[in-house]
């Protein structure tokens, strides 16, 4: 088990990416803190971690929000005693996100909390965690986009991806 004795928070993991992954992390031995803003998604991929005999903790956040990046990572120190691996994968690709003329700035701006300031609470908090541990890793989902653009106009997720 590679991951055997290390703790893994993985945020966005009520579902599809972050979801696998801390079930791929606790199948590899890794105690899972899964942190979202859809809590019946979060405590489903902590049951779901479960009852392949691995351990979870859910965690409320939203990480465009300083105290709650903030609370992830504590969590994560208090239940499992060190961080490890911080997975920053939480993100959103809007339904109202078009071009830049049709793009409400609510949208962008929300697209951009989300997606790029996000990606840095994370590593605020979590980095130091990391450094108190001996040592981790950091792992920031990207897209393809950021560096071919997208097939359909995207401007918010597209810029989000770039940074």
């Amino acid at each position: 088990m590679r991951l055997k004795d290390k703790t893994a928070l993985i945020t966005g993991a009520s579902s599809g990416i972050g979801r696998e992954t801390a079930l791929l992390f606790s199948r590899e031995g890794a105690s899972i803190v899964a942190a979202d803003v859809n809590d019946a998604g979060g405590r489903e991929t902590v049951a779901l971690v479960e009852k392949q005999g691995g351990k979870a903790v859910y965690v409320h956040a939203d990480v465009s929000k300083a105290a709650d990046a903030k609370n992830m990572v504590d969590a994560a120190e208090r239940t499992f005693g060190k961080l490890h691996i911080l997975f920053n994968n939480a993100g959103i690709m809007h339904a109202k996100d078009d071009d830049a003329v049709n793009t409400p700035e609510d949208v962008w701006e929300l697209t951009l909390a989300v997606n790029l300031k996000g990606v840095f609470l994370g590593c605020k908090y979590g980095i130091p965690a990391l450094r108190r541990a001996g040592g981790g890793v950091v792992i920031n989902t990207a897209s393809f986009v950021a560096v071919m653009g997208a097939a359909t106009p995207q401007v918010a997720y597209t810029a989000s991806k770039g940074g």
